[in-house]
């Protein structure tokens, strides 16, 4: 075993480095990864030239338990001199309120306390002749080797770049992780030969989310039945694309400062020298022209719809994006600006949401639109359960007979169905040529639904809907127009599908 503190402390110098003075902030939840993370940097405190101080938010998640991880962390801070803070939340209550995984609400929320205790930590120390010295803090998270190896395995699985294959980086603006070199079997270890006894959260232990999947079940199954260095492996490929990533986003700023120029409402690039570019740097110059005009990445589909329309380059061509996007050809000129007149439907223009994509609704789980918008989607194995979901979907309604519609309902925002009577998986796209749509005991063209409904012209391109069969399929839903006949639960239903649409802003 290796002596661990020493590769702490080597590790931070090379790859932390944060100036001396600064006050770390470290994240210590009383598990074994936070619990070795706080005791290192309390014992290197003077060596590192750090003030120290802890942070715990309890989740109000596991009842008793989970208060007394608080306790158990405050008195370890306290026997040690070690400046505290602590907050609790409802994160269950906020996660139904805000229509978020309870991972995700806890995420957003924990962030949140220890950036506002991190700003406290800097107005307190920033005083005096050496305020901007002093008061600088950063956020310490016990994010380890095999956190690292999960992180990278969930990017490819779900669909990333290069960066997102460089996983969790050491440092990140005021977050650093000072135990990325580290495995969780060599903290347990350091743990007790240290004698300290951290905490266990048992839901750690449960196949309930996508992490915890990958750590409990298909990371064990790569590595038994095909690479039993597969976390090692998985790494390094997060270390070789963090530097190949800092290269190429370097070089694509320098390309950048040459060749983009401001024009009204965003950015345009002489296509003939656009052209003569790599497809790498293409690429991301088409990303940093979207970020800089909306502030979203564009999705892979998107990226490779612009290339094509600077490829074929023929002027007063355009291509609708999202985040109220618009690509251009205009006299040797590719253009990405904000969209100021709704889209127009004529024949020189493209629908890039509509003819290129289509997104997998994460059942269960929060899926996140370009327009800013999201579904959620939850499953219940009974009446009970589903009457409890449609209960917290914002109020929609007091019962399954009436909340968010079975079928019908029009203007609903939520709906539930059959789980088992669909074609899945499910997907969340916009309409396309050739679209029916099941009501009563027959079928209609969806133009003519929406013509009927008096939805107009100029607002149907830009309507989502639900379908099974990978959004090939049935569809099932127009959020906020009508629920369709299409997997409707009756009687004999054993499993619900619950979702509900959450408006941008």
């Amino acid at each position: 075993m290796m002596d661990l503190l020493k590769c702490f402390e080597k590790n931070w110098r090379e790859n932390i480095a944060p100036p001396e003075g600064v006050t770390v902030l470290a994240a210590c939840s009383g598990g074994i990864d936070s619990l070795a993370m706080l005791d290192m940097l309390d014992r290197l405190q003077e060596v590192l030239g750090v003030r120290l101080a802890a942070a715990h938010f309890e989740h109000g998640i596991r009842g008793k338990d989970s208060l007394e991880d608080a306790e158990f962390v405050r008195e370890f801070c306290g026997a040690r001199g070690i400046e505290f803070y602590g907050a609790s939340a409802d994160v269950p209550g906020e996660a139904a309120r805000a229509g978020e995984s309870l991972e995700t609400a806890a995420r957003r929320l924990r962030y949140a306390f220890l950036r506002r205790i991190a700003g406290a930590l800097s107005e307190k120390y920033g005083m005096g002749e050496n305020q901007e010295k002093l008061g600088r803090v950063v956020i310490a998270t016990a994010h380890h080797r095999d956190d690292q190896a999960e992180t990278v395995l969930m990017h490819l699985i779900r669909g990333t770049g290069l960066r997102g294959l460089g996983g969790i980086r050491c440092r990140q603006g005021d977050l650093v992780r000072p135990l990325l070199f580290a495995s969780k079997r060599e903290l347990a270890e350091y743990c007790r030969q240290r004698r300290l006894e951290p905490r266990h959260d048992a839901t750690n232990d449960e196949a309930d989310c996508l992490r915890n999947r990958l750590r409990l079940e298909l990371l064990p199954l790569l590595a038994r039945e095909y690479n039993p260095a597969l976390g090692d492996v998985l790494c390094q490929l997060a270390d070789i694309a963090q530097a190949d990533e800092d290269y190429l986003r370097q070089a694509a700023e320098k390309l950048w400062q040459e060749l983009a120029a401001e024009a009204e409402q965003g950015f345009c690039f002489n296509l003939g020298r656009f052209l003569q570019l790599s497809l790498a740097m293409q690429r991301r110059l088409v990303q940093q022209a979207a970020f800089e005009v909306s502030g979203c990445q564009l999705a892979y589909v998107q990226v490779q719809a612009v290339l094509q329309l600077a490829k074929k380059g023929r002027t007063g061509t355009e291509l609708q994006l999202p985040f109220g996007l618009l690509a251009e050809i205009s006299y040797n000129f590719l253009y990405i600006i904000k969209k100021t007149i709704p889209f127009s439907g004529n024949h020189g223009t493209m629908d890039i949401v509509g003819e290129f994509e289509k997104i997998s609704l994460r059942v269960p789980g929060t899926t996140c639109l370009p327009d800013g918008s999201r579904i959620t989607a939850e499953l219940a194995e009974d009446r009970q359960q589903l009457e409890v979901l449609l209960k917290s979907a914002a109020g929609h309604a007091d019962s399954a007979d009436t909340a968010a519609g079975n079928a019908g309902n029009g203007g609903c925002m939520a709906v539930y169905g059959d789980w088992d009577k669909c074609n899945q998986p499910l997907a969340v796209r916009h309409r396309k040529n050739g679209d029916r749509v099941s009501i009563g005991n027959g079928h209609k063209k969806l133009k003519d639904f929406l013509i009927d409904s008096r939805i107009p012209r100029q607002q149907r391109d830009e309507l989502w809907l639900v379908a099974d069969g990978g959004g090939d399929g049935n569809i099932l839903w127009l959020p906020g127009v009508r629920r369709f006949a299409e997997a409707a639960a009756d009687e004999g239903t054993r499993k619900f599908f619950v979702l509900r649409m959450i408006n941008k802003g």
